[in-house]
């Protein structure tokens, strides 16, 4: 892979597309091969100019970022998706196709970078797998994680994490008393961590499995879980999960 990113633009706004090419090109090691209006042309311009990353904006006429996100997935696996949008709603189902970061707009310079490096992470790592051979592991299983908080960094046991959840553009990880904002996404989490313990109940929610207490018919085939927990809050369990969390946790009665 070329040590310079390529990105397309993609933005039904000329003075967003504008906004943000400007900003990447204070980047380092950066190239904007193309720039696109619509999901549709980004599409047609996917194979020409064959971007490592496409910066797409959430709310388009015709096609929104989500429905060219996966477009993008399922011809180009090895692309890039970084959502851009000026509300925080669409962060959830972004990182559920599978996007690699969520800019709100104005998106600011050490924000843009940011994403640049997530991506150059993700580039380099796929780069050194063969096809023939299954992805390389991730690192050791979590055990503690350091988070950042008033200019030090608090350590926190994975252990004593209850359940970690998507909220505000971030991922959350809540122990009994507090809660703790991380600068990784749920997918890289639950690759992370220990096997066995924690349980995937929805596409933004990772609940420990000692701690669910109760399983609770919400409607529609759907359920909810109550975790052990001060808060005794209420997660949703997706209905395509909820067959699975029954064969870890068997219904006897």
């Amino acid at each position: 892979m070329s040590t310079t990113i390529r990105a397309l633009v993609v933005d039904d706004e000329p003075l967003a597309r504008d906004e943000l090419v400007f900003t990447l090109e204070q980047i380092g090691g950066v190239e904007v091969v193309a720039q696109a209006e619509s999901s549709a042309k980004a599409l047609a311009l996917l194979s020409e100019h064959a971007p490592d990353v496409v910066f797409a904006d959430l709310r388009m006429p015709g096609p929104d970022g989500l429905a060219l996100a996966e477009a993008v997935i399922a011809r180009r696996p090895s692309t890039a998706i970084v959502m851009v949008s000026a509300h925080d709603d669409g962060a959830l189902r972004g990182f559920e196709v599978g996007v690699v970061d969520y800019l709100l707009k104005p998106a600011r310079l050490d924000r843009v970078r940011k994403a640049i490096e997530r991506v150059r992470a993700r580039l380099t790592e796929g780069s050194g797998a063969s096809p023939s051979e299954p992805p390389p592991r991730e690192g050791a299983p979590l055990t503690r994680l350091a988070v950042r908080r008033r200019g030090a960094y608090v350590v926190v046991d994975i252990h004593d994490v209850v359940w970690f959840e998507v909220k505000d553009e971030l991922v959350w990880a809540v122990t009994e008393n507090d809660r703790y904002a991380l600068d990784l996404t749920l997918s890289a989490l639950e690759q992370r961590l220990p096997d066995g313990v924690f349980f995937r109940s929805h596409r933004g929610f990772l609940v420990r499995l000692d701690r669910i207490a109760a399983m609770e018919p919400s409607g529609a085939g759907t359920f909810e879980l109550t975790l052990s927990h001060p808060e005794k809050p209420r997660i949703p369990l997706a209905r395509e999960r909820a067959r699975l969390l029954r064969d870890l946790i068997p219904i006897a009665g």
